[in-house]
């Protein structure tokens, strides 16, 4: 049965043309215009852009070409039909100069060193001021921030204020180029969407990278301030937590090159560095610092010895870097960071303006980074600088959290959690609901802090996944938007082992992995119209299907979130699919049994089920395990589902392999 479009009334689409016959003719309107399509829900907007088309208005061609411009592949092929409908009947579809002008001056602030930076762009259009447009770019998953253009500024009043700036740098047109292509590229790897306003802002990208590896270390020191030893290796620990390569490229040398590469890679993330001690002359320093990383959720304390000299420039460089020491810390450790206790409080926002008023009258706050849904903001009873290194919860009053409906205050102490409370209710008209308070270790408040959660709960279910997954075994899922669906379906295809076709609505594959002690699940896809999941058992098997399933896939997906799935595997089969495939069950089981047979558990002391069942403690650790099955199913409370794998299956299974 096909599946029926979506409807839209005549009357609501035409307001929309309206305002598009107003907006589409200038460049700021064309901005604002993004912003209503950046408005309509994801899924819903390809159908709305179709029902545009039957509009048949002049200005309509300049939209489609800008829908184009802004979107690329994303929506290139509806938008080429639009525009083959309006050539057919007779309108002027030649694609309009969204911009023209000559290269007039540029800047930057010296702040690479932070990984970020602001850049400003002036063009001569021909009048007697200049056309600026303004960038903010983040040297992590933020990539290109924020974009605005400022027209007609007056010529004596630009080159006043960029006399008057101190802070920021002259550079010529290929480094700014080279500045936002650096930004963009962390869009595209990371998956995530540029500032609106490609379709002008595509000249820098078009134009490319035309400097030099070391041409681009020579700029990235110039926009850089000069630091001291403790300022640099604070900022070297900053930017490994933030990804930012290039700012490394241009710190480090020499022998510190493939030190930093084993060190900290792509796995290894930092939760806390800090320098201990400083030993310096004039032209050479000893740097001995610390620190406290995660690792295939591991917690491991970790000491640095950094060498470092001034270069020919006299700015600080490291030569080398020596880890002197790694220790895995002890569940109970004070250092580990799952025995920090923070206080949340979740609550459901009802007005998001009434909630920004009230948090506007809180002193000393900042925005620490955008979530793929809302927004982290840090309270801080000091300003962060690179006299400080990379802390989690140092110096911090609380950590504010808008993620989509969700608002969450998180603080170390119990009182100020309360002062922030009383404060939010204390209006007329509260703007949110409370959820609930919640006592979580420092870790997982990190995970929410990431974005990457949909949901404050599915956070603590990741926690409390030795109650929640009585087997031990948790199911995460990545959500991907699609920009390129034939390119996405075609990757699919070439890494799935079995597939079905479950409805005109969306497609699972699986794919797994045939290993000499049997089969084992990998990962599963589900396709949808718009957008695609991949799953997996925990997050060292996530990693490496995202890196599999992302290669050279960057510009046909945008990240849109991780969340766990309670019902893990078996949601899938419905009444419905168990009919059509009566087969699928079992098959099903047999691969989550291999799965779980060889998987390490943390439940088991990091033992898998198949090497537990070979010694005296851990068979005594695999029968708790089944203890707290059997449990689980015998609790009324608790419904167990006729999908689910039950005890005496996994039973079976170890003494079978036994």
């Amino acid at each position: 049965m096909r599946k029926k479009k979506p409807y839209f009334p005549r009357p609501v689409l035409k307001s929309l043309v309206n305002d598009i016959k107003k907006l589409v003719i200038e460049p700021e309107g064309r901005l604002f215009l993004l912003e209503i399509i950046e408005e309509i829900p994801f899924d819903l907007r390809p159908a709305v852009l179709e029902s545009l088309s039957s509009f048949y208005e002049p200005e309509m061609t300049a939209f489609f070409h800008l829908m184009r411009a802004e979107y690329g592949a994303e929506l290139e092929a509806l938008c080429n039909r639009s525009l083959e409908k309006y050539s057919l009947a007779g309108l002027d579809v030649s694609p309009p100069q969204f911009f023209r002008g000559s290269f007039y001056k540029a800047y930057a602030t010296c702040s690479r060193h932070t990984s970020r930076l602001a850049v400003d762009i002036a063009w001569d259009i021909g009048g007697a001021g200049v056309y600026v447009e303004c960038f903010y770019l983040a040297y992590n998953a933020d990539g290109v921030h924020s974009f605005f253009m400022v027209e007609d500024m007056p010529l004596s009043q630009y080159e006043q204020d960029r006399e008057a700036l101190a802070e920021m740098m002259r550079i010529s047109f290929d480094e700014a180029c080279s500045l936002i292509c650096q930004a963009y590229q962390q869009n595209i790897v990371h998956m995530t969407r540029p500032a609106l306003g490609k379709f002008l802002y595509q000249k820098y990208l078009s134009h490319g990278q035309r400097l030099s590896a070391q041409q681009e270390k020579e700029l990235t020191a110039r926009l850089s301030s000069p630091l001291g030893p403790r300022q640099l290796i604070n900022s070297f620990f900053r930017a490994v937590r933030e990804r930012d390569w290039a700012y490394l490229d241009s710190i480090v040398t020499g022998k510190a090159v493939p030190a930093t590469q084993q060190f900290f890679h792509v796995m290894h993330q930092i939760v806390e560095g800090q320098v201990e001690e400083v030993l310096a002359s004039r032209s050479t320093a000893q740097v001995n610092s610390y620190a406290i990383a995660m690792e295939e959720r591991s917690c491991y304390q970790e000491r640095y010895q950094f060498h470092l000299e001034r270069g020919a420039n006299k700015n600080w460089i490291i030569k080398n870097c020596l880890q002197i020491g790694r220790e895995e810390i002890e569940n109970l450790s004070e250092l580990n960071p799952f025995n920090h206790q923070v206080y949340c409080r979740v609550y459901e926002i009802a007005d998001l303006d009434g909630l920004f008023e009230i948090l506007d009258r809180v002193d000393d706050v900042h925005q620490v980074e955008e979530l793929p849904y809302g927004l982290h903001m840090r309270v801080t009873h000091f300003d962060e600088d690179l006299s400080q290194g990379v802390s989690m919860l140092s110096g911090v009053v609380a950590d504010m959290i808008v993620n989509g409906d969700e608002f969450v205050v998180a603080c170390r102490e119990f009182n100020t959690l309360m002062d922030f409370h009383h404060l939010i209710l204390s209006e007329v008209s509260v703007p949110v609901v409370s959820k609930g308070e919640y006592q979580i270790n420092l870790m997982t408040l990190y995970s929410y802090l990431s974005g990457q959660y949909l949901h404050f709960e599915d956070v603590l279910l990741i926690e409390e996944d030795d109650y929640l997954f009585e087997d031990g075994m948790h199911f995460i899922s990545t959500r991907y938007l699609i920009k390129d669906r034939d390119k996405v379906e075609k990757r699919i295809r070439e890494l799935h082992n079995l597939a079905l076709h479950i409805s005109n609505d969306y497609q699972v594959f699986y794919q797994i992995e045939n290993r000499s002690k049997g089969s084992e699940f990998f990962v599963e896809y589900v396709l949808g119209s718009g957008w695609v999941t991949l799953s997996t058992f925990g997050e060292a098997d996530m990693v490496r299907a995202r890196r599999r399933f992302e290669e050279r896939m960057f510009d046909s997906l945008e990240f849109d979130g991780m969340e766990v799935r309670e019902n893990g595997l078996f949601d899938v089969l419905t009444n419905n699919v168990k009919k059509e495939h009566p087969e699928l069950e079992q098959t099903l089981k047999e691969i989550y049994l291999n799965k779980w047979y060889y998987s390490q558990l943390s439940v088991l002391s990091g033992m898998s089920p198949w090497e537990a069942s070979q010694t005296e403690e851990g068979t005594r650790l695999l029968w708790t395990l089944f203890k707290r099955i059997k449990q689980r199913e015998s609790n009324s409370l608790y419904q167990f589902g006729s999908n689910r794998v039950h005890l005496k299956e996994y039973i079976r299974k170890v003494e079978q392999r036994s």
